[in-house]
């Protein structure tokens, strides 16, 4: 060789040794890496827990703006509804109210023989 070192023949003995120590560093580096791999998946692992519980407490706080929202749209839903029906049977009284006047009118001119004006005949 250039560096000055003679060659010599590797016997049996030397073969063994050297296949021992390759076997040897090899075992060695497949063991830091499976080790380093574990790490890996350990850290994975853990932020992917921390993660989804973020996940979990973010749904679980949607979940809880959510049905306040729509127990206030139920409540105004509601309250629709009552306001409406309040109207409704306010137009019925004053239809009601109407109507027997207009009774109560007719009845007067029957009784006194008079005939209404035609201002009040809005439909002929």
């Amino acid at each position: 060789m250039e560096l000055g070192i003679p060659i010599q023949r590797v016997g049996q003995e030397q073969s063994s040794v050297i296949k021992a120590w390759k076997e040897q560093k090899i075992t060695k580096v497949i063991n830091k890496a499976q080790k380093k791999l574990l790490e890996i998946s350990g850290w994975e692992n853990k932020k992917t827990a921390k993660i989804e519980s973020q996940l979990q407490r973010m749904q679980r706080k949607m979940d809880g703006k959510k049905m306040e929202k729509t127990e206030k749209l139920r409540s105004k839903k509601a309250a629709v509804h009552a306001k409406a029906q309040e109207k409704k049977a306010n137009v019925q009284t004053r239809r009601a109210l109407e109507i027997l006047d207009a009774e109560e009118e007719a009845a007067r001119f029957q009784t006194m023989g008079h005939i209404p004006n035609k201002s009040s005949f809005n439909c002929f």
